[in-house]
């Protein structure tokens, strides 16, 4: 059943917008001394969350992180618990690894006030491959890799009241967390689809059949939802923006007197539509953040690579549009109702390039054909000319609400026994 909610081994080891100026601006929405009056009435809980995203400074956040920071400015004590690396990481992502291994290996470190990150970082650690004969051998790998966390590990998790498992590798874990506390409340935050980002088959496995154990099931999309094993708890919880940080006025990061479109995240990323929208619009400056670009970019396309959040988003502030380059099958347009872009996009009321698939209501949507679009020139002339306006972000949550709905759905009273 899915509910909607209102929204806004040790030895291994974003009240306004002023269109003229083209940025957001305003006031903060959270009322400071409403805030603290319901903290007053919240118990304090301690939290647990295990994530193959790492907590660092300089890399990009996903709502894991919005919502550890939002539980810590709560009152709440957490520990962001990251798995999905190893000494593995060093072939793949070495800055990455040398990152976490500076002050978070093995250990936790005191990222803000009740806020502590740490990563579990073994010689070596199960990971999702398309290589068939390795997704064999992981249905072995990830029961393993699962079956053990170190002690500083354990020693949280032994005392939480509440274990999130984020969708992905930290479904390994779910047997283990259960065993070292069966107590604890349980929640699986599922931001994707697991076949959608090419999970191993033996996590699409654990998620089917260990669903029905969580307390709850958070998603960010009705359709993702319902297209979940049967049997979970699923509450329905939009994403948020960080409207403190979207709301203080920033300068302009662009040249004066040119045209800017951005693009933000790089999952499911079209370079070919991007490259087709540059190649149509030469005046426009396109600026991707977080996707890796393939071979030549024309000179109008100006590659970031992964930044941290606060530092794009004067980006997002002052941009002429937003662009949501998807390359998607239709059980992939869940990402239309989760896609935290979209939400950002929309508050600093950008209009937006998106596929003719995504069934985007907001109007500030621009559709284009996923497949054999002729018209990029006429599309970009709409969104240069559209008008910025206030309703485009009406309903968008703060990380805030979202935070707090989260914790309500782990602890409903329904589900208590």
């Amino acid at each position: 059943m899915i509910v909607r909610r209102r929204s806004f081994i040790d030895v291994l080891m974003s009240v306004m917008i002023k269109p003229a100026e083209r940025r957001c601006w305003g006031q903060p929405l959270a009322n400071w001394k409403a805030a603290r009056a319901l903290n007053e009435t919240e118990p304090r809980r301690k939290i647990v969350i295990l994530t193959a995203h790492a907590f660092l400074r300089g890399y990009r956040k996903a709502s894991v992180h919005f919502i550890a920071s939002r539980w810590a400015e709560q009152g709440h004590d957490v520990h962001f618990l990251t798995i999905g690396h190893s000494w593995l990481t060093l072939l793949k992502d070495r800055q990455r690894f040398r990152a976490l291994s500076q002050d978070q290996a093995n250990r936790f470190h005191k990222i803000s006030a009740n806020l502590r990150a740490g990563a579990y970082l073994p010689p070596v650690h199960a990971f999702s491959s398309s290589n068939r004969f390795l997704n064999a051998a992981n249905a072995v790998l990830f029961r393993f890799y699962g079956s053990y966390l170190p002690r500083f590990a354990r020693r949280i998790i032994s005392d939480a009241d509440l274990v999130l498992a984020e969708s992905g590798s930290a479904l390994a874990f779910f047997g283990q967390i259960k065993k070292l506390n069966p107590k604890a409340r349980t929640l699986y935050f599922c931001r994707d689809l697991l076949r959608s980002i090419g999970a191993a088959p033996v996590l699409q496995d654990i998620q089917a059949t260990e669903i029905g154990r969580f307390d709850a099931v958070c998603v960010p999309s009705e359709r993702l939802g319902a297209l979940l094993p049967p049997g979970g708890r699923v509450r329905v919880i939009p994403q948020g923006v960080d409207a403190a940080l979207f709301d203080r006025e920033q300068p302009s990061p662009y040249r004066p007197g040119t045209r800017n479109a951005i693009s933000i995240g790089n999952m499911l990323f079209d370079q070919a539509s991007v490259a087709s929208m540059a190649a149509a619009a030469p005046d426009v400056n396109f600026h991707v953040f977080g996707a890796a670009w393939r071979g030549w970019a024309p000179p109008n396309i100006v590659l970031y690579g992964e930044k941290d959040f606060e530092s794009i988003v004067p980006y997002l502030q002052h941009a002429d549009f937003g662009i949501a380059p998807y390359r998607l099958t239709e059980d992939e347009v869940y990402l239309a109702e989760s896609s935290l872009k979209l939400a950002q996009y929309s508050y600093c009321g950008l209009p937006i390039l998106l596929p003719d698939l995504i069934p985007f209501s907001r109007a500030n949507g621009i559709a284009y054909r996923l497949d054999g679009e002729a018209a990029w020139r006429e599309k970009i002339d709409v969104a240069l000319a559209m008008h910025r306006s206030l309703t485009f972000r009406e309903g968008i949550m703060t990380w805030d609400e979202v935070a707090r709905q989260t914790l309500s759905a782990a602890f409903e009273p329904s589900q208590l026994s």
